[in-house]
């Protein structure tokens, strides 16, 4: 038997493809060459298997890879601008009583109010408006009016109007959409790159408007804030906002940036289906998720959908807003309620300005708008001190802002997810570990589970023998004195 187990090896040996066993059983080989290829074969071999688990394990781990791609385009849709001025509010656009209180609301919502202000306000407009008032009317209201602030508009070196912009309410309140892609307002294509060929805005921030009641010093800034986003996302003032002071030039040159990542397992991203917004981004799914958290507890719902049980002013003012807020910021670290969108579409930018040169610039404006109209008339007013010396070269410095917004240069940028590892990809390493190591293939893995079969049946069938072997030896000794005995018996 030992003679046929050292035949079968010897002949796996010198049959397979397996390198290095030939030599082991090679008569040829001295005593010390033979252990020295074993010793080849069992390093080879794990080696072979330790980088192979290596390999199970780090696909098992579903790792992805970043691709960059980046294309050049005759034409690119241009990015919806949403743009705010810094101070909420006209104190043109409403009596004084109205602003005065006003401003307690809005310092309640951001946390900062006298409760027995926001009491006295909130008193105030449940009289005046009783239960039809709408904070948001009342912001739109109030703030300052487009057809004021636009002097000049230019796309593509072609004149804009204010009927080219929509309004909306966000963070930054009453602001002010171009390229928004609704209703009759049709998208807009860059096609030649340029601060010439995007969109250029002058813009009289109206300062001597301001009312100072509201954010004296939280927000003490002079200018325009804005925003760029694609126009099927929700304009985000909260973490993606930009600013043009007056008295600059401000440059936005802007490029397109395409996101795309992989869903589960393979990724974090996901969607959840929104009721206000048909394309899905993150930001509004905090948006909504933390609206509809905080109408549960105020015990109401700002949803107008929904007939039952509909806050009014008071409560989206005093709970609705507050606990929103504060429940956005709380929702914006879990991921598994408002996971990062697939596709996102961004437009990084460096933004650059320069100081107006006011002198110069006085005598082109004044024609365009008769500055020196608006400061008799803000003088008249008390909104600029009577006695004041005010010129023209002040007014651009504290009211005036040039803003450029373009392409830099036509090309989009794309930032793929994909698979970095699959069925295919596993094999060839695999196959390349099962190459360099031992010399393998597939077929060799058949001549090694060929080999085991054989010894597996080699050696059952050796267990039946020995098995049988040993009960005829135990029945030919117990039958003995039988038959001894009956031989004599048939003697007799």
């Amino acid at each position: 038997m030992d003679e046929e187990k050292i035949s079968e090896e010897e002949r796996f040996a010198t049959t397979t493809s397996y390198h290095g066993w030939a030599h082991i059983y090679d008569g040829n080989n001295g005593r010390m060459t033979k252990i020295i290829w074993m010793i080849l074969v069992i390093l080879a071999t794990a080696a072979c298997i330790s980088q192979c688990i290596i390999i199970i394990y780090n696909a098992s781990k579903l790792p992805t890879r970043m691709v960059i791609r980046k294309q050049l385009m005759n034409t690119s849709i241009f990015p919806s601008v949403t743009l705010c001025n810094t101070n909420d509010y006209d104190r043109s656009a409403l009596p004084a009583a109205d602003l005065y209180h006003q401003s307690a609301l809005v310092k309640a919502i951001y946390g900062s109010g006298d409760p027995n202000k926001t009491n006295a306000a909130i008193n105030y407009f449940d009289k005046k408006f009783g239960g039809n008032f709408q904070f948001e009317n009342l912001t739109r209201v109030a703030g300052h009016k487009l057809s004021n602030m636009l002097l000049s508009c230019t796309w593509m070196e072609q004149p804009c109007y204010a009927t080219d912009f929509v309004n909306i309410i966000t963070d930054g309140g009453s602001c002010f959409t171009f390229n928004p892609g609704t209703g009759n307002l049709s998208l807009k294509n860059q096609t030649v790159s340029g601060n010439s060929n995007g969109l250029r805005l002058i813009l009289n921030v109206e300062q001597y408007k301001y009312y100072s009641g509201i954010f004296a010093l939280e927000q003490p800034d002079a200018g325009i804030r804005f925003t760029t986003h694609y126009y099927k996302q929700t304009p985000n003032f909260i973490s993606k906002s930009y600013y043009a002071p007056t008295g600059f030039h401000t440059y936005v040159p802007i490029t397109l940036q395409h996101d795309k990542r992989l869903k589960k397992p393979w990724g974090q991203c996901g969607e959840e289906i929104l009721v206000y917004n048909s394309f899905y981004s993150r930001d509004a799914c905090l948006s909504e998720y933390a609206g509809r958290l905080a109408s549960y507890i105020c015990n109401c719902t700002f949803e107008p959908q929904i007939a039952s049980n509909p806050c009014n002013g008071t409560q989206f003012l005093t709970c609705i807003t507050p606990l929103a807020s504060k429940f956005r910021q709380d929702l914006s670290q879990n991921l598994s309620i408002c996971p990062i969108a697939c596709e996102t579409y961004s437009y990084p930018t460096e933004i650059s300005q320069s100081a107006l040169a006011a002198l110069a610039f006085a005598s082109s404006l004044d024609p365009l708008i008769n500055v020196s109209g608006i400061i008799a008339n803000a003088k008249a007013n008390n909104w600029i001190a009577p006695n004041q010396s005010y010129f023209a070269a002040d007014f651009i410095r504290d009211n005036i802002v040039y803003l450029d917004i373009y392409y830099s240069d036509l090309h989009l940028t794309q930032t793929l997810q994909e698979e970095d590892t699959g069925f295919s990809k596993i094999i060839s390493e695999l196959g390349g570990q099962l190459g360099i190591c031992i010399g393998a293939s597939a077929l060799t893995i058949c001549e090694i589970v060929q080999y085991l079969i054989k010894k597996c049946f080699a050696s059952n069938k050796k267990s039946k023998s020995d098995k049988s072997s040993t009960n005829t030896i135990s029945l030919g000794h117990d039958k003995k004195p039988f038959e001894t005995t009956t031989v004599t018996n048939i003697d007799l």
